[in-house]
This record gives structure tokens, sequence and C-alpha cells, in this order.
């Protein structure tokens, strides 16, 4: 069943030695995540999804873990959104290669705040 909506893939940093930022980005990705799924959009946050797993199986919470998890995801997308209003986004290995795979494979690139 087609839809005509976009499946819009949130990227934004998680991984973070300090568990109390680690939990900040989840929680701020999330808030997007939710802010776009109440306008209507179909959009997917791979840390949502995946800080929620962890929490109730103990597993890896860095991208080598999860980065064939997120890039199986991604490739399903048609856009992906990076949340560059949170800080060390630029930092982010896992944001870095979402960003790199997205332009490889003609998925969408866009940001939540326009780049300067």
């Amino acid at each position: 069943m087609k839809t005509g909506k976009e499946l819009i893939y949130i990227a934004s940093p998680y991984t973070n030695p300090d568990d109390s930022i680690r939990i900040q980005n989840y929680e701020t990705v999330t808030k997007i995540a939710a802010d776009l799924v109440a306008e209507g959009h179909v959009a997917i946050s791979p840390i949502t999804y995946g800080h929620v797993l962890s929490e109730c199986k103990e597993m890896p919470t860095d991208w080598g873990f999860w980065m064939d998890f997120c890039l199986v995801l991604l490739a399903k997308c048609d856009k992906i959104l990076v949340c560059n209003t949170i800080s060390e986004w630029e930092n982010s290995k896992g944001v870095a290669a979402e960003i790199e795979f997205a332009k490889q494979n003609g998925i969408k690139v866009e940001y939540l705040k326009p780049l300067e």
C-alpha cells in the first residue's frame, strides 16, 4: 500500500561516555520524532527505538553495534533529517556515516536547522 508520504529517518548523536548526556540526546530526539509524527509525518528515530530496546535487554549503545541496524532502516527511507540542533552532532561518527550513506544512495539529506 502506498500512502504518498515520505519515510523520514532522523539522524542524531547519541553515544557519550556521560550517561546523562546520552539520555538527554535520547529525550531530545524523541521529542523531535514525536513532533514530526504529531504533524502527520512518518518518521523513524533509531535512537528512540534503540534506546528503548537497550533498556529492556542489555546491549551496547555505541555506533559499532547499531550501524547495520541503522543503515538497513535508512536504506528504506526517502529522506534523512539531521538533528543539527543537538550539541556535538558534527562530531558524531554515526551521524557522519548516515549522511555519507544517504548521499551515496540517493537519499535526500535535510537539516533540522538550515546550515549557515
